[in-house]
């Protein structure tokens, strides 16, 4: 309550006017003599009504129990009669302590009304008022204000105050905008009477801004886009803001950036600064790619991986943890050409390795983390052993590589199995002879026994590494003797039932050591050369003769002979076709291969590897094949280190994508990306090696076995060709001599002309199968003379015509033959991934394809000659 309003109280009643009525009047109450006339003039004859109240009453102090009061209300009406006045609480009504209020109205007969309402304020005997202080204002400070409030007067007209004021006012100072501070005063017998000063804090200064420096940040990823620098700006009111950066995410470039801060009262402030986004992405394809058991028990670990896709990249930081989350340590740092980093020696029986992408002094994108596992031998050789199928009592011999840590099993098992050669060394150096043996050992005298098992360890270390228990089988007393190829194949079983034994119940020579160890039901088989057929005929032969408890999940044959035509389709299989074998002609592990691909069920590749022998995929191997048959010159052979750098790291690749539950082949062992430049660079050189792949769930278009091609397909749609200079069907040495593959064909020739191959689909549905492949080889032909690589045009029509067209080479590169001095006609797998072409061509439907085409003859290949076949849908 303000001074003034205190000043009317204190002057008692409030002046009423006076009523003169010149027409009629009427009061309420009886103290209208008090009043000056009212002075009410009816000029019209219009009815007229007025109603005068007090503007307020104060009836002083008053005792706890009330006094009447009078209003003094007036009235008075044109319309020759006095109206009526009605007021609520009645005139007359008792009035307790405290404020009230009154609401009267006036009705003239014409029923025109008036209303006035006002307040009553009666002071209890003893009590007094509070008159607090106008408001207050200030400038802010801080977050906290500090603000004098005067404390109020008190005005004792009935009673004294008793005790100091109480006030509400934050003993840490006022915030921005209005605060009211409220009083109490306390007085005798229970009265309180209270008051409140509004403080109002205005905040007039904007926030002080000071921009980051020029700065330089980095992206991690392609997909991520680069933060400026965090900036903070100060102000008086508010403290420390946050400044926002416009842009607030920034691609690769140099960019002005805005900062803006506003305080809580909109005040603004706003600095600008250069941002420089460098692109240093994390490297993918990070691998422990080569693992070796050194001579005091620990193991070193090779890394590779595939260089940063950022433009800005200058190197990398290689990192190892004792967990994946880390902490980290720094182990070296590389040279953005350098794709490889040997830890000597790793901590522990675990580590985890990444690689840091730098861009300069700054860090970039951190790879994905991968573990690597120190590894340790074992080893058995169980003599007089019967073996089925074997005629005399012979050696279980196996080296042994597996991971220190067995508790972080059951690991996967996988066996390997070297080839046919010689078992005696002689002391004064040679090649390795032949002996025919029973006990694994040589035992002619100045010989030494050929570790033949032992040549396979290098690949056995990086398996175990993985996570794997690794075992390479002696084959030496079935070596050196005509065949023997399914001997082997038992022999390999013989040992599985002796590690089944071994991981259920333990015995010797391991006691408990695998008991529950070793997941059998993950089993897998490697082999080489005729130990590659063996491994070939393995899921078959267990099928037949089941061992409980173990199950071939995957097989991976080298250079595999084809003696026995196996058809290995009960498990995974990939089988490498050496591109400058010497030894075991090149249409041994194609063949083996195409006979897998039907039926379907197991995923299947085929790598032919250019400039690779046979031998040197075995370290005690020492000779190079091509001696005896030349079939590649030296100078066009890749050696003994580049063949064993590519295998390490794809057996690996191999077994975790067809091993490890979950697990999925990575894109270069499916025909869908090239080959890892990490693993060129273990390998030391840029490696050739043209993949074919077969995913376990597709569906064959067409393979040219049916009766009616090549007009008509498998899915009994019509096929054509034309505008070319040849075009059949073809098989084996039908479609050419240098063509080692024991199926069908289309051969398409051309010259000077454009030539056009297709494929009736129906209306194909290709959702739930998103990738069409088939299998193509450039001929040997003098139509392909001077190419270095075959090029074509892949269409694709939908049911409603919409085409979708492109090169081959951009989705695989198609090279013309290879260097050797004998060169076959190898397929190898062309994928197109559906998906993208339906998101890169507007209404193309792949629910409904209608047709596939080759179209020959572009510019540069007008003239020229290729084979096709294995048209398929796959499901991923």
């Amino acid at each position: 309550m303000n001074r003034r309003r205190l000043g009317r109280r204190l002057a008692g009643f409030a002046t009423l006017l006076a009523l003169a009525a010149a027409c009629g009047d009427s009061t309420s109450g009886d103290d209208a003599s008090d009043l000056p006339p009212l002075d009410i003039v009816c000029t019209d004859g219009s009815p007229t009504l007025e109603l005068r109240c007090p503007t307020e009453l104060d009836l002083g102090c008053v005792a706890a129990e009330g006094v009447p009061a009078h209003y003094g209300v007036v009235a008075a009406a044109c319309d020759g009669a006095p109206p009526t006045v009605a007021c609520t609480p009645p005139d007359g009504s008792t009035f307790a302590p405290g404020d009230a209020f009154v609401s009267c109205t006036a009705t003239a007969t014409s029923g025109e009304t008036e209303s006035c309402t006002f307040p009553v304020h009666a002071l209890p005997a003893g009590g007094f008022e509070l008159l607090c202080a106008d408001p207050v204002g200030a400038s802010c400070a801080g977050a906290a204000t500090p603000v004098d409030v005067p404390d109020p007067t008190v005005v004792e007209r009935c009673g004294t105050l008793v005790g100091a004021l109480a006030s509400d006012a934050p003993a840490g100072g006022f915030a921005v905008g209005e605060t009211v501070v409220t009083f109490l005063g306390s007085g005798a017998g229970g009265f309180a009477a209270s008051c409140g000063t509004t403080v109002t804090v205005t905040d007039d200064a904007p926030p002080t801004l000071v921009c980051p420096p020029e700065a330089t940040v980095v992206r991690a990823a392609a997909d991520a886009e680069a933060a400026p620098p965090a900036a903070t700006a100060t102000d008086a009111c508010a403290g420390e803001l946050p400044a926002v950066p416009l842009p607030g995410t920034l691609p690769r470039g140099s960019w002005p950036v805005e900062y803006t801060a506003t305080d809580p009262a909109g005040l603004t402030a706003s600095c600008r600064t250069e941002v420089t986004v460098l692109d240093a992405f994390a490297v993918e394809g990070l691998r422990v790619a080569r693992a070796r058991l050194q001579a005091d028990d620990t193991t070193s670990v090779t890394l590779v991986w595939e260089p940063s896709a950022g433009a800005d990249a200058t190197g990398y930081r290689v990192e190892r943890a004792g967990d994946p989350a880390g902490p980290w340590t720094a182990l070296e740092t590389l040279g953005a050409a350098e794709l490889l980093h040997t830890d000597p020696a790793l901590p522990g029986t675990a580590a985890w390795y990444r690689v840091v992408t730098l861009a300069g002094a700054l860090d970039g994108g951190a790879s994905v983390p991968v573990r690597a596992l120190a590894v340790t031998d074992a080893g058995y050789d169980l003599r007089g052993q019967r073996v089925p199928t074997i005629s005399f009592d012979t050696t279980l011999y196996g080296v042994v590589r597996h991971p220190v840590d067995l508790g972080r099993g059951p690991y996967p098992l996988v066996l390997m199995l070297h080839g046919n050669h010689g078992n005696c060394r002689p002391s004064w150096g040679g090649d390795d002879q032949c002996s025919q043996t029973q006990d694994h050992e040589c035992h002619w005298p100045t010989f030494t026994t050929t570790p033949n098992a032992e040549g396979l360890i290098y690949a056995a270390e990086t398996l175990a590494a993985h996570g794997v228990v690794a075992v390479s089988v002696s084959g030496n007393a079935v070596n050196c003797r005509d065949d023997y190829i399914f001997e082997r194949t038992e022999l390999l079983l013989e040992h599985l039932r002796r590690w089944r034994t071994w991981v259920v119940t333990g015995g010797d020579p391991f006691g408990t050591t695998f008991v529950g160890r070793i997941d059998l039901a993950r089993t897998g088989l490697v082999g080489h050369s005729r130990g590659g057929e063996a491994v070939s005929h393995g899921p078959a032969r267990l099928a037949a003769t089941p061992i409980p408890g173990v199950a071939l999940g995957s097989v991976f044959a080298i250079a595999p002979t084809d003696y026995h035509e196996p058809w290995p389709t009960a498990a995974a299989y990939a089988v490498v076709a050496p591109g400058c074998d010497g030894d075991v002609p090149t249409s041994h592990p194609i063949a083996i291969y195409d006979r897998s691909l039907q039926p379907p069920g197991r995923p299947r590749s085929q790598v032919f590897f250019i400039g690779a022998n046979h031998n040197y995929f075995n370290t005690e191997w020492r000779s190079d094949d091509n001696e005896l048959e030349r079939v590649c010159w030296e100078r066009d052979q890749v050696g003994a280190e580049a063949q064993r750098g590519m295998l390490d790291p794809v057996l690996a690749a191999w077994f975790e994508g067809t091993l490890v539950p979950g697990g999925a082949l990575e894109p270069f062992l499916r025909a869908d990306g090239d080959t890892p430049r990490g693993i060129e660079a273990l390998a030391g050189v840029d490696l050739d090696l043209r993949w074919s792949h077969a995913a376990e769930e597709r569906l064959t278009i067409d393979d040219l076995s049916g009766a009616g091609a090549p007009a008509v397909n498998l899915l009994g749609e019509p096929n054509s060709q034309s505008g070319f200079s040849t075009s059949r069907a073809c098989y084996e040495n039908g479609c050419d001599a240098s063509f080692d593959h024991p199926l069908d064909a289309l051969l398409l020739s051309w010259d000077g002309g454009a030539g056009t191959a297709t494929w009736g689909l129906g209306t194909l549905d290709a959702t739930s199968r998103p990738t069409l492949s088939f299998r193509v080889v450039s001929r040997v032909s003098t139509l392909n003379d001077g190419l270095t690589e075959q090029e074509f045009a892949v269409r694709l029509v939908d049911a409603d015509g919409t085409v979708v067209e492109f090169p081959v080479s951009t989705v695989r590169r198609v090279p013309h033959l290879y260097t050797a001095v004998q060169r076959y006609e190898v397929l190898q797998t062309v994928r197109v991934p559906l998906g993208p072409l339906a998101a890169w061509t507007p209404g193309f439907d792949a629910a409904g394809l209608a047709r596939f085409e080759l179209q020959t003859g572009l510019a540069g290949h007008t003239r020229g000659s290729l084979l096709v076949t294995d048209l398929e849908l796959s499901s991923y």
